[in-house]
């Protein structure tokens, strides 16, 4: 619990630090056919991107990304992807392509459209993480995955099963959009599934003790998919932490902080 406060204040000491000294830019860009909201901190050094697990927001990443721009002195860019945070939604178009494209022109718009960057995704922003790191295999210097979710024919099997366990009515109002999430998993991962992440980018897949889900051999599917993503790869590399959830963010986020850092001194 100790060691839990002292981060807790180092991050609110840093978000002070950050507020006063560096250029902080909280702002809604029209990226066709989304309004996606963005944080950045402006650093010197190239730029990392997070992506939010499943259903969450930027807000996941604001105490590490603010102590990673203040080590590293780089951008730091996090934001709401469609239909969560502060962002909107568009359900007749709603694709990770298409989520993909306007993330690119809100990129574009900020500046950041050919700049050399590191990404890193939690759960389900491996998806995201892997199609834009196979549109843009040059940018790409480094990826990091956080327990990631990978795509495979297990992995839509057990999304079309989920999702027809679930029902409608639970989620009315402003859990419409995880809804609609849901309902494309399965298509998402089938795309996901044939766009081929490129050998050439460095890769660190840190894997959580505890899986996300309740079945236990589908937590070990979970996990045997990371070890398989690594496997044979002089470039990737696989980081087993204990005593951890699949939500290792919030379980250990100085050891996530000190990972990033390390591996962006290496590779960038």
């Amino acid at each position: 619990m100790k060691y839990f406060l002292q981060i807790v204040l180092i991050g609110l000491s840093l978000v002070i630090n950050v507020n006063v000294n560096a250029q902080l830019l909280d702002t809604i860009v029209d990226a066709h056919p989304y309004r996606l909201h963005f944080r950045l901190v402006k650093g010197e050094k190239p730029p990392i991107l997070f992506e939010s697990g499943g259903g969450q927001d930027a807000s996941q990443w604001d105490s590490i990304a603010l102590i990673v721009h203040q080590r590293l002195q780089a951008t730091v860019i996090t934001y709401d992807r469609a239909g969560f945070g502060q962002s909107s939604f568009d359900t007749a178009g709603y694709t990770i392509l298409q989520e993909i494209k306007s993330l690119e022109t809100a990129l574009q718009q900020l500046g950041y459209s050919n700049k050399n960057l590191l990404l890193i995704g939690h759960s389900l922003g491996a998806f995201y993480n892997r199609v834009y790191a196979a549109r843009h295999p040059a940018q790409v210097k480094g990826i990091i995955l956080v327990d990631p979710r990978l795509p495979s024919y297990a992995d839509m099997r057990f999304a079309r099963i989920y999702f027809q366990s679930l029902n409608r009515k639970d989620y009315e109002a402003e859990y419409m959009s995880l809804y609609y999430l849901l309902a494309r998993m399965e298509r998402t991962s089938d795309y996901v599934r044939q766009v081929p992440l490129p050998f050439t980018i460095p890769l660190l897949d840190i894997m959580a003790e505890r899986g996300p889900f309740l079945d236990a051999k589908e937590n070990e599917r979970f996990k045997a998919d990371q070890r398989n993503l690594v496997k044979g790869h002089r470039n990737r590399r696989l980081l087993y932490v204990e005593g951890t959830s699949h939500n290792i963010p919030h379980d250990k986020p100085a050891l996530l902080i000190e990972q990033i850092v390390s591996f962006y001194r290496q590779h960038l």
